[in-house]
């Protein structure tokens, strides 16, 4: 739990269980009476689809819980994913490089974009005293265009818009790239493995180490941080690259299958997902964890591509998804104890 950031408790919890039961059984059921499905479409999402899924729900989460716990709001979030969504399209459209090789590659170069976005936010905010919400959100509009015009077929982009009306039952595979189905699996995997790995390494390193400690200080209270001889700009510098480098993987692991996967099903712009999942997750890395298995196996069960087929529904799924925003951020004023360090525009005491 971060201090300040999230509320404690079992109420919220349950009441964040309450909403996710509402959305999975109430979408399915729904959609049920409005089109029923063949049992057997169960089966179709999970023959990787559902991999893919998780990995990059897992990585979008991670990379808004991490700055947070250093007390930046990431939501340059948008902004980082696209970086790496048109880099690593970028880097796929390489004929001389192997296809295998080009996969890996391009979700390394779409890594190391996202987290150039993260340092330019911050820089930013240190420089001209903008603030990440502003320049995250403005990086984003500028990065769409460029985004649009990299892809390796002629598709919508993932999650800009909704085609969940028309989408097959199983997703093509890594269109352009050449690689068959069991390599985008095994690479699927491997990119789940070490997301996975990342988020316990991240809890270990706050729990049991003096980075950790620090970090949470920060997170908790810059000012205090800052008496206790913290590095509050390095602590913040080093979240939000690392979580630009989350959103940058999430971008990159897009170009492995169709926009028309399961993740074109998220009624918001794919990158916000990762709001959704810190916050069903309450800031907590296990949450996180839960949070993205869950999500993933909503987005794979048949009635959700025709239940968010119809635009009002869509809309209601939407409300659903920020609706936990309501019980488990602090009601608190920006010059409140800890929740201050997400609306200062600079913290000029560390200087």
């Amino acid at each position: 739990m971060i201090p300040g950031r999230m509320r404690s408790g079992w109420i919220p919890w349950a009441l964040n269980g309450g909403a996710f039961l509402l959305l999975a059984v109430g979408t399915q059921m729904i959609a049920r009476q409005e089109a029923p499905w063949d049992p057997a479409a169960w089966a179709a999402p999970w023959s990787g689809d559902v991999i893919l899924t998780l990995a990059t729900l897992l990585f979008l989460g991670l990379s808004f819980v991490m700055p947070l716990h250093s007390g930046v709001l990431n939501l340059g979030i948008y902004a980082q994913f696209l970086a790496g969504f048109a880099t690593a399209a970028a880097v796929a459209r390489a004929q001389a490089i192997d296809p295998s090789a080009r996969a890996g590659l391009a979700a390394l170069a779409g890594a190391g974009a996202g987290a150039l976005v993260g340092a330019v936010i911050l820089g930013l905010k240190w420089r001209f005293a903008v603030h990440e919400i502003l320049s995250g959100l403005l990086l984003g509009g500028a990065l769409g265009p460029v985004a649009r015009a990299l892809p390796l077929t002629h598709a919508v982009l993932p999650a800009l818009t909704s085609e969940a009306a028309a989408l097959p039952g199983s997703p093509p595979w890594a269109p352009g790239l050449g690689l068959p189905q069991h390599a985008v699996v095994a690479l699927g995997l491997a990119a789940l493995a070490m997301g996975t790995l990342l988020a316990l390494s991240f809890a270990q390193v706050l729990r049991a180490s003096v980075p950790g400690f620090d970090l949470r200080i920060v997170g908790s209270n810059p000012l205090a941080a800052v008496a206790a001889g913290v590095d509050v700009e390095q602590a913040q510098l080093y979240m939000l690259v690392s979580g630009g480098a989350c959103a940058g993987v999430a971008g990159a692991l897009q170009i492995w299958t169709n926009s028309s996967a399961a993740l074109e099903r998220w009624p918001l712009p794919l990158a916000f997902a990762g709001l959704t999942i810190a916050i069903y997750g309450m800031g907590t890395i296990r949450g996180v964890l839960a949070a993205s298995v869950l999500f993933a196996a909503w987005l794979s069960a048949p009635g959700t591509p025709v239940f968010l087929g119809r635009p009002g529904w869509s809309a209601a799924v939407a409300a659903l998804l920020l609706l936990p925003a309501l019980w488990a951020l602090p009601r608190l004023r920006p010059d409140q104890g800890a929740p201050r360090a997400l609306w200062r525009t600079r913290h000029r005491e560390t200087r």
